[in-house]
């Protein structure tokens, strides 16, 4: 009889790239595989998709991570736990009799922009202290608003899931509600751990029922049904929730004063603070430009700043033809700190809707290469001040994505942070989700940090490159 070898499959369904990855039960990455995720994108700027075609998106990675696991293990493999993270504000909405009635409006669209700004002022005031969010169209909110604008009806029974949790229901789960997702809603209040009423009841949505019961990181919701999904039939499901305090989770930054910077295509700094946090620190943060919500780890919340440094980097390398390993690599061994004389880039800001490179007499492209990365060096330590005037430093940071591969880049994140390290792991909110699922297929044994740190080690040594000992330039 052929040997089966137990996997566990971690999910991470991006805005441009679905992502699966395999790994065993002990750690060791099997397979990979990735599929560009579906969107539909109209002329007036709007973008959406449907949950049944992030659900294809899903089930096609995850087939072809099963077929790369098996390749690489040399015998078959056997999922028995799936943990699926992803993009957040996004969603649907079921009707009482549990159907999906609405698009998947992307995070990024504009509708609800403008039912937002005629909300009663008393109301736009009070929503950063309860909710940790800015007033905006990026959260649930604000799309809901927009629907019910149109003429969507929200019945007693109508629940909204976000789109991980749409995902694990219709692979076979219960519908539950993460509370890292929850809290991108603009529908819970931080101060309770329950839904607020006040912006249900601008959408005329059941306050008992609309959002479902929460249910934290790695509990177990359900499994696979052979009719979902039959090459994971029978695994265990669990909604992992938000990418980036996934991602945290995956590289090992949760500690309970412990920073992530994700540099990548999208540029983050994630805090992990102790849970607690008052109104008044809510809205001081918001004010700073800095989102506070519940983490994937229980007791603890999750500060999140982002800024637009990856786009500014990209930019940059494109404007002087070195977007290729080569040039990459000419331009990262130049950089010392004190080389931007005569050139200035901005653009990394959120609120900016440009990058803007402003170039003297004495300007060279090894100059232009370091003022972009001073640049994204002020924002993101703007944003590091900014938490640590309302929360206190961190005691331990991580950096992880693919611009820390560029020498230039660590160096440059040094000067903020002297005691950075840098995590070589492959798709850290990947592999974070399938720590969830590991957790959530073994039954929960003692806390979830504690089953990780192990699997996490053993990756690390089968990465062949412990952290922090990484090199070279291709993104």
């Amino acid at each position: 009889m052929t040997a089966r070898l137990d996997v566990l499959v971690g999910i991470d369904l991006g805005t441009t790239e679905t992502k699966a990855l395999v790994i065993g039960a002990d750690g060791t990455p099997l397979g990979f595989a990735g599929r560009r995720t579906t969107w539909t994108r109209y002329p007036d700027g709007r973008s959406e998709t449907t949950g049944d075609a992030l659900l294809a998106d899903v089930v096609a990675a995850a087939g072809a991570a099963l077929v790369d696991a098996g390749r690489n293990a040399g015998t078959p493999v056997v999922p028995r736990g799936v943990g699926i993270a992803g993009f957040a504000e996004s969603g649907v909405v079921l009707d009482p009799s549990g159907s999906p009635v609405t698009p998947v409006i992307a995070w990024f669209d504009q509708r609800g922009d403008a039912e937002l700004a005629a909300l009663d002022p008393a109301f736009r005031t009070e929503f950063p202290r309860r909710t940790g969010l800015p007033v905006g169209p990026q959260w649930t909110f604000g799309k809901l608003l927009w629907m019910r604008a149109e003429g969507l009806p929200l019945p007693p029974g109508s629940r909204w899931l976000n789109v991980p949790e749409y995902i694990a229901h219709a692979l076979g789960a219960e519908q539950v509600t993460e509370p890292s997702l929850a809290s991108r809603t603009g529908l819970l209040d931080q101060s309770t751990g329950r839904p607020w009423p006040e912006p249900l009841a601008l959408l005329d949505a059941d306050p008992d029922s609309f959002l479902p019961p929460l249910v934290p990181a790695g509990r177990p919701a359900g499994r696979v049904k052979a009719a979902a999904a039959p090459a994971l039939a029978g695994a265990v499901l669990t909604v992992v929730g938000h990418d980036h305090p996934v991602a945290a989770l995956g590289v090992g930054a949760v500690g309970p004063h412990d920073l992530l910077n994700s540099s990548g295509t999208a540029d983050v700094v994630l805090r992990s603070v102790p849970a607690g946090l008052t109104d008044d620190q809510r809205e001081e943060l918001v004010g700073r430009g800095i989102e506070a919500g519940r983490h994937v780890i229980e007791g603890r919340s999750a500060l999140i700043g982002g800024l637009r440094g990856g786009l500014v980097l990209r930019r940059v390398l494109a404007l002087l033809g070195a977007d290729d390993p080569a040039g990459r690599a000419r331009l990262d061994h130049a950089w010392t700190p004190n080389l931007h004389t005569g050139a200035t880039v901005l653009g990394a800001r959120p609120s900016d809707d440009a990058v803007t490179v402003r170039v003297g007499d004495t300007a060279t492209p090894d100059a232009l290469w370091a003022a972009a990365l001073a640049h994204v060096g002020e924002v993101t330590g703007g944003l590091l001040d900014a938490m640590a005037e309302v929360v206190g430093a961190p005691r331990a940071a991580v950096a992880a994505g693919g611009w820390t591969r560029l020498r230039s880049v660590r160096a440059a994140k040094r000067r903020l942070l002297p005691e950075l390290r840098f995590s070589d792991l492959a798709e850290p909110g990947a592999f974070g989700a399938a720590l969830c699922a590991g957790y959530a297929a073994s039954g929960c044994p003692g806390e979830l940090l504690d089953f990780a740190e192990p699997l996490r080690r053993t990756a690390l040594a089968a990465s062949g490159r412990p952290d922090d000992q990484h090199e070279g330039v291709a993104l």
